[in-house]
């Protein structure tokens, strides 16, 4: 059996074989064609019936175990590795991809993407809500008050006008005396250091009653009724006897704006909160607060703007009970005053526009004209309290100045 060399016919590839393969069709271990390779020029023909059969191992080792050789070395079928290739280019891209996102995702924290992506702590996260957040906490009274004084305290000027509203029963007093109903327009303007005017008209069946306190730099007047007007101590004593007179509460506003009398935020201990039966918490349609102060023998009543600070509302209920221990601690007219208001019952309700405040205003513009009325009913008492002036030392001071509560001591 020799050994004979062929080409392939397609590739020209050069291929070694022996004879026993003569005729036998192979493909080529270059370029794969299927061959039949040729006879060998020594080989006989083949017998009939004759079969290709392996041959026996030779000491060409590399020959034996492949019979196809190129130029005498082994060769191998060569595999088509395009899909391993596109595979892998596959692969690396989705790898890239995929490093790409996750930093997208990284950069743009709660994007549309996040939820894609798995937080461990996702239960505990809240859903976000449309809700808005909690108001701050509400004031106390004690800070409602010291910010109503404070208020007051900073303003330069202030003018109002308001309608104060009474139902007073004083038959403890004057037995007999029917429940009195009275309405009357009341007016006050302050400015610094020491210019007022308050003046008040009640509107009855007579004549009206009116009555006018003011101070233009010049001292202190105060006239009402039949009286003429009349020089007066101070303004303390000319605003006391006008709203005794007038039983006008727009005093405790007056009271408030100059700082010797400023006392509210001393007292804010005697005030709370409250939503009472039939207490509004609008006045003007603005939000208010409701304060309710007790001291002896009354009650004062808030309504405090929530955003400005200002008191549109007042009111006075009297009657209560009186200390005996607080009172001896009293000056006399103090006393006195506080016996009056223990007896009587009722209320004065007084309410005010919106105010203007720190205005220009110039001290002759609190000067004010006042012609004495002649009906001769404005010289009797009304409501267990008199018309006629007061003796001087004998002005009470403001009900929010001299009263206090039963537990707190009295000033000395």
């Amino acid at each position: 059996m020799s050994e004979f060399k062929f080409s392939c016919p397609k590739c020209q590839q050069n291929i070694a074989a022996t004879s026993e393969y003569s005729g036998a069709q192979i493909n080529c271990p270059a370029c794969h064609a299927p061959i039949v390779v040729p006879a060998a020029p020594d080989a006989p023909a083949p017998a009939h019936g004759s079969h290709l059969t392996m041959a026996a191992p030779t000491t060409n080792y590399l020959a034996a175990a492949t019979p196809f050789v190129a130029h005498g070395r082994p060769t191998r079928k060569k595999k088509d590795r395009t899909s391993l290739y596109a595979g892998l280019a596959l692969g690396a891209c989705g790898i890239a991809g995929v490093i790409f996102f996750w930093h997208q995702l990284n950069d743009l924290g709660h994007s549309a993407y996040s939820k894609y992506i798995h937080h461990p702590d996702v239960a505990t996260q809240q859903a976000p809500t449309n809700v808005p957040p909690p108001p701050p906490p509400e004031l106390t009274a004690e800070e409602i008050v010291q910010n109503v004084a404070d208020t007051y305290k900073n303003l330069t000027t202030y003018a109002v006008k308001g309608i104060s509203v009474s139902a007073i029963n004083a038959s403890a007093i004057k037995p007999g005396q029917a429940l009195q109903n009275s309405t009357e327009g009341v007016s006050l303007e302050l400015g610094r250091t020491n210019l007022y005017r308050l003046e008040w008209v009640v509107q009855g069946t007579g004549t009206p009653y009116k009555g006018v306190a003011w101070s233009a730099g010049k001292g202190d007047y105060l006239g009402y009724g039949a009286y003429p007007p009349a020089k007066q101590k101070n303004r303390q004593t000319a605003l006391t006897t006008a709203s005794t007179a007038s039983q006008a509460q727009c005093i405790v506003l007056a009271q408030l704006f100059f700082d010797e009398t400023n006392s509210l935020g001393r007292q804010a201990a005697a005030f709370a909160r409250t939503n009472g039966p039939g207490l509004a918490t609008k006045i003007n349609k603005r939000d208010c607060y409701v304060l309710d102060g007790q001291f002896p023998a009354h009650d004062l009543v808030l309504w405090i703007d929530k955003e400005t600070f200002m008191i549109p509302q007042i009111q006075f209920i009297y009657g209560g009970n009186l200390d005996e221990t607080t009172l001896k601690a009293m000056p006399l007219a103090q006393k006195n005053l506080l016996t009056t208001w223990a007896k009587l019952k009722g209320t004065i309700t007084e309410t005010y526009q919106i105010p203007a405040t720190n205005q220009d205003m110039i001290a002759s513009a609190f000067e004010t004209e006042f012609a004495p009325t002649l009906n001769p009913q404005d010289l009797q008492p009304q409501g267990g309290q008199t018309r006629q002036p007061r003796q001087r030392g004998a002005s009470p001071t403001s009900p929010t100045q001299l009263t206090r509560r039963v537990r707190q001591q009295p000033d000395q």
